[in-house]
């Protein structure tokens, strides 16, 4: 059987396009029908510091993962430091934690929060086959690193 090549998205693509078809109808929602799905009992400037706080986190968390897991991938290594140390799936951690709430905090749209319910259950369900393709690719390194990281809860008793 031949090695599959690792493949720099992953299932990242199978994960965002219905989040973001869903944040589209939920955007599109919100600007049809403000009175209902904008969140507006404290003031816009709180949610845009909040959001942009929650922003701000997951862009600095996409751009120390992304060149690494970039250089990993071309390389052919397994990628197990920095944020790769705390968490397996740091970019999908960033969108699901930091960015989508971000963008719903910050442009006030409660709908928007179901982006990350989405690409959470997406994320679950098709995980599975990107670590099928890193276990091929890695064998007995990727099992050890799977073991002492989680795969999108941080953990950072490892660093």
């Amino acid at each position: 059987m031949e090695k599959q090549k690792i493949n720099y998205y992953g299932v990242g693509p199978k994960i965002m396009r219905p989040t973001v078809a869903y944040g589209i109808a939920a955007t599109l929602l919100t600007l049809f029908y403000p009175k209902l799905f904008l969140m507006n009992f404290i003031s816009g400037t709180a949610f845009h510091i909040a959001g942009g706080i929650f922003l701000g986190f997951g862009i600095a968390f996409i751009f120390i993962s992304g060149p690494a897991m970039k250089r990993a991938v071309s390389s052919g290594k397994l990628e197990t430091t920095g944020t790769f140390a705390v968490v397996r799936n740091p970019l999908y951690f960033a969108w699901i934690a930091f960015i989508f709430p971000g963008s719903a905090i910050a442009s006030q749209a409660w709908l928007l929060f179901g982006m990350s319910a989405i690409a959470y259950y997406r994320f679950i369900k098709l995980i599975p086959q990107e670590e099928a393709m890193l276990d091929e690719a890695f064998g007995e390194e990727f099992l050890k690193y799977k073991k002492a990281v989680p795969a999108i809860i941080p953990c950072f008793k490892n660093i």
